[in-house]
């Protein structure tokens, strides 16, 4: 069964919103196939409880359209090398940027407080990260998810794609298949609500 959207969830065009039964559909932002509502673009989902309509706003970036040093960024890992992994994001201090994509790294000194020895014990490709900006390059930001905070906050088992569970600091466990891995997890794994992939 398809999940419906909750007010202030971001979602993507072509997106499932719910069904014509639970929502009046807003005709500028949404479309209706076979009694089911979808996205006509990307935005927030904005839904008037009283009269149970739903609408979808564009984000508005023109209040922040750079990125600074100690700002908090969510992205997905891209790559892993040797010494360090290449995050895109799109979302910084919370406000999401639909148009814009920006690059960071993040070097194994800059994971944890611990001793890393492998890049992979910390991070695996898509896993979504909270990271903090700590120098501006050219064309790329360094990163750090030294912090309780900071981290890997949604991560799918590199066995069989389903979403991990945590188990203990550090580790989780696919209930699907049983494998088990390691990160190095913000405090509020898989707690993050907002809609992480866009």
């Amino acid at each position: 069964m398809k999940e419906s959207v909750k007010n202030k969830d971001i979602v993507l065009t072509g997106q499932y919103l719910g069904v014509v039964e639970e929502f009046l559909p807003d005709k500028q932002s949404t479309f209706v196939k076979d009694g089911e509502i979808y996205a006509t673009k990307t935005g927030i989902i904005n839904i008037d409880e009283k009269n149970r309509e739903i609408e979808i706003q564009s984000h508005q970036e023109e209040d922040r359209k750079t990125v600074k040093i100690d700002d908090i960024v969510i992205g997905t890992i891209l790559f892993l090398r040797k010494y360090s992994v290449g995050i895109n994001f799109h979302t910084i201090n919370n406000k999401i940027h639909f148009n814009s994509s920006y690059f960071g790294n993040i070097h194994v000194s800059q994971i944890s407080h611990k001793y890393v020895d492998k890049i992979s014990d910390a991070f695996q490709i898509t896993d979504i990260v909270r990271a903090k900006v700590i120098e501006e390059n050219v064309n790329e930001y360094k990163l750090s998810t030294v912090g309780k905070n900071l981290g890997v906050i949604h991560a799918d088992c590199s066995i069989c794609g389903t979403p991990l569970d945590k188990i203990g600091f550090n580790r989780l466990r696919c209930e699907r298949c049983g494998h088990i891995e390691n990160r190095k997890l913000a405090s509020d794994y898989r707690e993050v609500t907002e809609n992480l992939r866009y």
